[in-house]
């Protein structure tokens, strides 16, 4: 596992490097207008909050491949600005369980860390 460096996002702006283990990263999603950063790198045991980064998601991929692209579902409908595709590492998934056994709207996922995410149906290849 390398350890990768990233500018992290903070306010005011500052270059604050910030090297993230490869093997620790759960998910990456772009971040909301209204919040620092363009990047969220979930990482294991940082619960909600995360590390935000001012790369670009695309040079977060590319950086760490490996990861398969997803829409994240969410209990109270999507944002306004619509639902957000989330890239999730598969080697730090735990479990991943439909809503229900007949009809799965969202599948439930739980990371090593305990940690959960939901997606909307249906899975993309690779999970």
């Amino acid at each position: 596992m390398a350890m990768i460096p990233f500018c992290k996002a903070t306010n005011p702006p500052t270059i604050e490097p910030v090297h993230i283990n490869d093997g620790a990263i759960l998910f990456v999603e772009v971040v909301s207008e209204n919040q620092i950063g363009q990047t969220l790198i979930q990482v294991f045991g940082q619960t909600e909050q995360g590390v935000r980064v001012v790369e670009s998601v695309s040079n977060v991929l590319d950086i760490l491949p490996g990861s398969v692209a997803a829409h994240r579902h969410y209990h109270a409908g999507a944002p306004p600005e619509g639902a957000s595709m989330v890239h999730i590492y598969p080697h730090n998934i735990a479990t991943l369980v439909p809503n229900t056994p007949q009809d799965p709207v969202f599948w439930t996922i739980t990371f090593k860390d305990r940690s959960t995410l939901r997606l909307t149906a249906p899975l993309p290849i690779g999970l």
